[in-house]
């Protein structure tokens, strides 16, 4: 009698085999679970970092591009100004923040760079002899990878070259007539290899009142104080 009730309270194989594997399936389910809610909160934390180093590196361009200042060739004859724009690149003098180092005016350039294959937004800076004359000292300054990955960058510039022509959008700046004066708008266009694109980022260069100069707007020039 006692044998008979304890075959009832127990299970058979097949039941322990069936419990097992409905036990495998539902932990199964759960390590999936937890891997895609691993990969969901990985794939946001990166979103969130490029986005954070996106804001970052606008803010530093706009606020290096909002700063260009009308710094002239002192020993050649005819006083250019230190602006140099291409479809791709980009040399200016502006000043950079105390914090990424001795502060003052420095030469800068913006340009995309080849590296394994693989596209850099690149910035040099080196700070300008008293005899310069071009931004020759630039080949040799140390280069700064402001981002990786980079498909295309593209710069255009809006203005007039003369007094007398309309302003509008040029892919370059720093011809004859133009290199007395400064773009009234510099934009930044950026490609990554992913697809993404960046927000187009217009800047207006501000001259400062500690330029050597007295700012012309009418003629949008630098004329001596």
């Amino acid at each position: 009698m006692n044998l008979n009730k304890h075959r009832v309270a127990g299970f058979t194989l097949l039941e322990l085999l069936i419990a097992m594997s409905l036990l495998g399936f539902i932990l199964a389910l759960l390590f999936g679970g937890m891997r895609l809610g691993s990969r969901s909160w990985d794939a946001g934390e990166i979103r969130t970092e490029n986005s954070t180093h996106l804001a970052l590196l606008q803010g530093f361009l706009r606020r290096e591009l909002s700063q260009v200042t009308p710094f002239h060739w002192k020993k050649k004859a005819d006083m250019n100004l230190a602006f140099t724009g291409q479809p791709d690149s980009i040399k200016l003098v502006a000043p950079i923040a105390v914090r990424l180092g001795t502060g003052g005016l420095f030469l800068i350039s913006l340009e995309l760079v080849q590296e394994n294959d693989v596209g850099q937004l690149v910035m040099r800076r080196v700070i300008p002899e008293a005899d310069s004359v071009d931004f020759t000292a630039l080949e040799n300054a140390e280069k700064i990878v402001l981002a990786d990955h980079v498909e295309e960058l593209s710069f255009a510039y809006f203005g007039a070259e003369t007094t007398d022509a309309e302003p509008q959008w040029r892919d370059q700046w720093g011809n004859r007539d133009s290199q007395q004066r400064l773009p009234y708008l510099i934009r930044v266009r950026v490609k990554f290899n992913n697809g993404r694109v960046w927000p187009d980022l217009v800047v207006a260069p501000l001259i400062g009142s500690d330029t050597g100069c007295v700012w012309d707007s009418a003629a949008n020039k630098c004329v001596s104080g």
